[in-house]
């Protein structure tokens, strides 16, 4: 037991305020989105991805389809999209736009979670506004690294966030999740470095931050699987 009790009894809180009305509360925020906020993700991406035809790419913590929505944009990608919550793939599934994306049940954030993917499965793992969830980053970022074909990237898209943006069924998750108000850019990069990834990017999306649907200001941070 530590102070922040056990990643078990945590997995269960989420799954537990995660249910239906939650998951369709969140959907209407992904369903309100539009084109712009979709290419404005792309067009952040474009800043540090080369993109190129059959590209596998795993979507970690995919909820019901905000990075997916703009992924597919991307022509001759194969995603995988990998979520814990059943309600929350459940709503990912039904949409119309993602029905070429395949998608898997669980977390990534503990040793066990790595048998979801063989070794080397993945050209690119990207993850939006999962970062602040993850109750063990670095469990998460070291499983990523074990999917991850060598010279292959993580992307991790986020937000910077404070205590007050955790609120309602959310609220005190803040004091138990390390990177839930993570005001710098810099503790991500930091992680990803001690699993042994090669840090290629940090700094704003300044092409979604643009948008005047963007209310929290977003970074992201790529980084490669170095090869041997």
């Amino acid at each position: 037991m530590t102070y922040r009790g056990t990643q078990q009894e945590s997995r269960k809180r989420y799954l537990a305020t995660c249910d239906a009305e939650e998951a369709s509360k969140y959907d209407a925020w992904v369903n309100a989105m539009t084109s712009a906020d979709h290419d404005a993700c792309v067009a952040d991406l474009n800043r540090c991805i080369a993109f190129f035809d059959g590209m596998t790419v795993l979507d970690a913590g995919s909820g019901t389809g905000a990075l997916c929505l703009a992924l597919v944009r991307v022509s001759g990608l194969r995603i995988t999209a990998l979520e814990p919550c059943a309600t929350m793939s459940k709503l990912l599934d039904s949409k119309p736009d993602l029905k070429c994306v395949s998608t898997v049940r669980g977390f990534c954030d503990h040793a066990d979670d790595q048998s979801h993917f063989d070794a080397g499965s993945f050209d690119m793992i990207a993850s939006r506004q999962l970062a602040n969830c993850l109750f063990d980053p670095l469990a998460a970022f070291r499983n990523w690294h074990f999917w991850l074909r060598p010279g292959g990237t993580v992307v991790v898209l986020d937000g910077l966030f404070d205590r007050h943006d955790w609120s309602g069924r959310w609220d005190g998750l803040v004091d138990t999740l390390p990177l839930a108000a993570c005001r710098t850019t810099a503790t991500v990069p930091y992680l990803l470095e001690q699993i042994g990834f090669r840090i290629d990017f940090v700094g704003l999306m300044d092409h979604t931050n643009a948008l005047p649907s963007t209310r929290t200001q977003r970074f992201m941070v790529a980084a490669t699987k170095p090869n041997g």
